[in-house]
């Protein structure tokens, strides 16, 4: 995701904080991370989890994907794992993302196989071009892959 010192991140849908805790070390000393889901248990799970650990840098919040709370071009880069197709309506919760995201910002989207919901890269990478994203990098293979967007260059 080429990450650095300052950035500002959002996780959507961080879990139990794992990939959250790893992004927070790499953008010390001043970057954030958003931390952002729809149900308490996981964030007041998260905060928890920061508490006792005296991590700083990670700020764990309810946020609506359609509608986030973050002024537009904000934001260096959103991270998403196995937590896309989950979303009922992914293009526009996408074009919410690119409204956050810097102009030179990424959207790395990351999915496994084992998930109950794993789309194919086709498919992401079809939703993404519909919310006005082009394809910057990928990485992976058939059972597990990560996607990174950055916002299309109008030409």
């Amino acid at each position: 995701m080429k990450l650095e010192p300052g950035m500002i991140i959002i996780e959507i849908g961080p879990g139990k904080g794992s990939y959250t805790k790893a992004i927070a070390k790499s953008v010390l000393p001043e970057g954030k991370v958003y931390a952002i889901d729809i149900q308490d248990s996981v964030i007041n799970y998260l905060k928890k989890k920061i508490e006792k650990e005296n991590i700083t840098n990670i700020i764990p919040k309810i946020d609506d994907v359609y509608n986030l709370s973050f002024e537009d071009e904000c934001v260096d880069r959103i991270l998403m794992i196995a937590c896309l197709p989950e979303i009922p309506e992914p293009i526009r919760a996408l074009k919410e993302f690119k409204r956050v995201l810097k102009p030179n910002g990424l959207i790395s989207l990351s999915e496994m196989l084992p998930d109950p919901d794993y789309p194919r890269r086709k498919t992401e990478k079809k939703w993404a071009e519909e919310a006005g994203f082009e394809l910057d990098e990928e990485f992976g293979n058939w059972f597990i892959y990560q996607l990174n967007f950055r916002k299309k260059i109008k030409r």
